[in-house]
């Protein structure tokens, strides 16, 4: 973890410090080119990638050859990006995991990989930003807890529906992680088996993935958490599973109740390419949680006082 008082990674002058949030290009190794030069860089105090800026890379890709041609074209992206001059923070996604997201920046002074660190924007009127990064070290993300593994969740009188599962399940999750329930009682709570070997793996990540964001959120504010995967239970991680079994939510269960707990200010993040806005009740107030989409560009700002706000950006891909 990069010590927050270390040397900032920027320093900006005026009021807010101005993001320009790209997420899942998911760029091919053929077809169009991304417009790079079309987006609005330099109008900005730092880019922020989310993660998936290519759709493969050299170990999931059918053969190396293929992942070779991903990471040229993602290669490409972040050089021109580069060489713009304004500091790039990229967000390893399930698609360019971390050990991909450092060969795609390796040797570009510009960019930067966030992940398990805070980085800090140093502002000219006596405060500073921390960006922490929590992305991906590995293809298969999948969150504590899926909401679908528990399709038995009592939700109480009303009906089944992925709202009722998901504040069923927060509740439960957040009552085991204050000390309120045991894992016996939390696998009660959601129709499963103690012993059940998915049920404990699950259980354990979700105990590192909540004790692993809580150390890194718990510093000064304001704080914005760069997340490739969605925070659970927002308008924005709903989608079905497959095609036959609905929807559910999908985001992380640890980075929800993270936030939550540690009151940071907001919380960018992608990979279920929808775009959102959306805000977070926490122990003093609510998180802003913002996703640009699929194939999304966003301007946020955040203010000293931790407010963001966010406007798209169309650049005319896709």
């Amino acid at each position: 973890m990069t010590d927050p008082d270390t040397e900032p990674l920027h320093r900006v002058e005026g009021a807010t410090v101005d993001l320009l949030v790209v997420s899942d290009l998911h760029l091919r190794a053929t077809g169009g080119r991304y417009p790079v030069d079309d987006l609005p860089v330099e109008a900005h105090d730092l880019v922020v990638s989310l993660g998936d800026i290519i759709d493969e890379n050299r170990e999931h890709a059918k053969s190396a050859e293929a992942g070779a041609a991903y990471e040229e074209r993602g290669r490409a992206f972040l050089k021109r990006l580069d060489e713009r001059g304004v500091p790039v923070l990229a967000v390893p996604g399930n698609h360019d995991p971390l050990t991909c997201t450092r060969r795609l920046s390796d040797g570009l002074p510009n960019v930067h990989p966030l992940h398990g660190e805070t980085r800090r924007v140093a502002v000219d009127t006596g405060w500073s930003l921390a960006l922490v990064g929590w992305g991906c070290e590995q293809f298969d993300f999948t969150p504590a807890l899926l909401s679908p593994d528990y399709p038995e969740i009592p939700v109480g009188s009303g009906p089944q529906t992925p709202e009722a599962v998901a504040e069923t399940l927060l509740g439960a999750a957040g009552a085991y992680l204050d000390g309120a329930l045991s894992a016996a009682q939390l696998a009660d709570r959601l129709g499963a088996v103690p012993s059940d070997a998915a049920f404990e793996t699950s259980l354990a990540r979700l105990d590192d993935r909540f004790g692993t964001l809580v150390e890194l959120l718990g510093g000064a504010q304001p704080t914005v958490v760069a997340s490739h995967v969605s925070p659970f239970g927002v308008p924005f991680d709903i989608r079905g599973q497959h095609s036959h079994d609905g929807s559910h939510h999908f985001g992380s269960v640890a980075l929800r109740l993270a936030l939550a707990a540690t009151a940071v200010s907001g919380c960018l993040s992608g990979h279920t390419h929808q775009r959102g806005l959306t805000a977070v009740p926490t122990t003093a107030g609510h998180s802003y949680a913002h996703n640009p989409g699929d194939a999304g560009v966003s301007s946020v700002s955040v203010s000293r006082d931790g407010t963001l706000r966010t406007e798209a950006v169309d650049v005319g891909w896709r």
